[in-house]
């Protein structure tokens, strides 16, 4: 019995690295929807046969390939846009130029108090220092004070424009495709991601390891010999 338990716990332990690494997650700093629902049903699978002698180490093995299967799917689906914001959600500013967005900070159950502690935490102790407050999808703000400079905005991922993103940043779908058109870059589709900010321009990588950084581009490979030079 103890020898039955002590597999299946090694299998565990194996299962769950071999999931996390799989699904992209090294180490689980950044905690959304998806992550919190993986964590617990991995848990509960892991548990669950460890202690139930009803069910050996097979069960367990194959309990853990179809939740990681089944896991890998729903981060398949994530590309598109409207599963992407129904699974993991948007960041929101609920705070804008110094005024609290009401309608967000409510939409979110949150008190005033919770936005202070956050902000304490982040070493600011008035409303009178702050410019701007997001709400991440893992729960933590990013918080900006006034004279800071202004931030960047990410307004691409994995070929996907992000509304909200261009939203924040002042701007619409035709204004991103005449400037990327402009760079050389006519489909969106096959762009990694693409940064803007502000005082320095654009940030693309396309999928093929093409970057364009401002006004100068260069390849993937070109960076890596960079930094090993």
């Amino acid at each position: 019995m103890y020898g039955d338990i002590a597999l299946k716990l090694i299998i565990g332990m194996l299962g769950v690295l071999f999931f996390l690494r799989v699904s992209g997650k090294a180490q689980m700093a950044q905690i959304t929807p998806l992550d919190t629902v993986s964590a617990f049903v991995i848990g509960a699978l892991v548990g669950g046969v460890i202690y139930n002698p009803d069910m050996d180490a097979w069960h367990l093995v194959y309990a853990l390939a179809l939740w990681t299967l089944f896991n890998l799917l729903i981060r398949y689906s994530m590309r598109s846009r409207f599963l992407r914001r129904l699974i993991k959600g948007d960041s929101v500013y609920i705070v804008r130029n110094g005024a609290l967005n009401l309608k967000v900070f409510r939409r979110n159950l949150l008190e005033m108090e919770q936005l202070r502690t956050l902000l304490r935490s982040k070493g600011i102790f008035s409303m009178f220092d702050v410019d701007d407050v997001r709400f991440e999808t893992n729960g933590e703000v990013t918080v900006s004070t006034k004279g800071e400079t202004a931030e960047s905005y990410l307004l691409v991922n994995n070929g996907s424009i992000l509304p909200s993103s261009l939203n924040n940043a002042g701007h619409d779908e035709k204004w991103l495709t005449e400037r990327l058109d402009r760079l050389g870059f006519r489909e969106i589709g096959n762009l990694y991601c693409v940064e803007w900010t502000p005082a320095k321009g654009f940030y693309i990588v396309s999928k093929d390891g093409k970057i364009q950084n401002g006004n100068v581009a260069m390849t993937s490979d070109s960076v890596r010999d960079d930094i090993s030079a």
